[in-house]
């Protein structure tokens, strides 16, 4: 069966994830429709809010961009990659009413030691084909979603995944500079065990938690085992119109007896900008 968080409080597993959810809510909450709010700004404010949320380490484990995480509005969501300069945060203004948004951070819990990341990516406009472009998107990841108990292991859910997204007129776009394949759908989260009474992590730290993820990219050998958690996180282009904007949705699974939980918080904001 598969269940999800939203239904469930009780549900929830990751209090890193929740935190930054909840951080990002408040953030979007203080500046929606205010004019002069730069990516920097915004990026610091949501850190912020984290921080005043007690046992999060200060800055993320996917550093750089600076302090682990992006906010990238405009034409900027087509980064390749976060780890290159040019789509760390800057002082581009965020258009509240008709641009794009996207969010991304990468908390560690100090109680348990897991990651906790997070993105999602917003539209505030009202272009419906561009609405729609993002609703199919989240089907896509819906459709992923019920195939997670058909599936033999995570190499078999990726390969669906491909056909999945074709089926949708949709192409993921994932690069990752420590996966040596190509594309993937997402990768395992890690933890610390040692370390977690420290304020801020160490490179040591930091290289642990990127090294010890696996990557679900047909070639895996993963098994789905009791406990783990693993994200799924495409990044989804159109195949037929170009002029349509990546979408990310970024949730996290767990497996836990014969069930998997999906964190799928993100469907709030979704939500509140009718993108779901």
């Amino acid at each position: 069966m598969v269940l999800y968080t939203s239904n469930d409080n009780d549900l929830i597993f990751n209090k890193a994830r929740q935190k930054a959810v909840m951080a990002l809510q408040e953030t979007i909450d203080e500046f929606y429709g205010k004019k002069g709010i730069t990516e920097k700004a915004f990026a610091q404010r949501w850190l912020d809010k984290m921080s005043e949320k007690g046992e999060i380490f200060g800055k993320g484990w996917y550093c750089p961009p600076p302090y682990g995480m992006a906010v990238l509005s405009g034409k900027r969501l087509n980064f390749d990659s976060l780890r290159n300069e040019e789509f760390w945060s800057n002082d581009t203004l965020i258009d509240w009413e008709d641009g794009l948004l996207y969010a991304y951070c990468s908390p560690v819990e100090k109680s348990d030691g897991y990651i906790g990341d997070m993105s999602i990516t917003l539209y505030f406009g009202k272009d419906e084909k561009i609405r729609e472009h993002f609703r199919n998107c989240r089907k896509a990841a819906q459709d992923i979603f019920e195939y997670l108990n058909v599936a033999e292991d995570p190499d078999e859910l990726y390969a669906y995944s491909l056909k999945a997204f074709k089926n949708r007129g949709l192409r993921s776009n994932v690069i990752s500079r420590t996966d040596p394949k190509p594309s993937n759908l997402g990768h395992t989260f890690t933890h610390l065990n040692e370390g977690r009474e420290k304020e801020e992590l160490n490179q040591e730290m930091i290289n642990h938690l990127s090294s010890s993820r696996k990557f679900l990219n047909g070639s895996s050998g993963l098994s789905f085992e009791e406990g783990m958690q693993f994200t799924v996180e495409p990044q989804l282009i159109s195949l037929t119109d170009e002029s349509l904007p990546k979408v990310t949705h970024h949730f996290v699974v767990k497996k836990k007896d014969d069930d998997f939980i999906v964190c799928n918080d993100i469907d709030s904001l979704l939500n509140r900008f009718d993108l779901i």
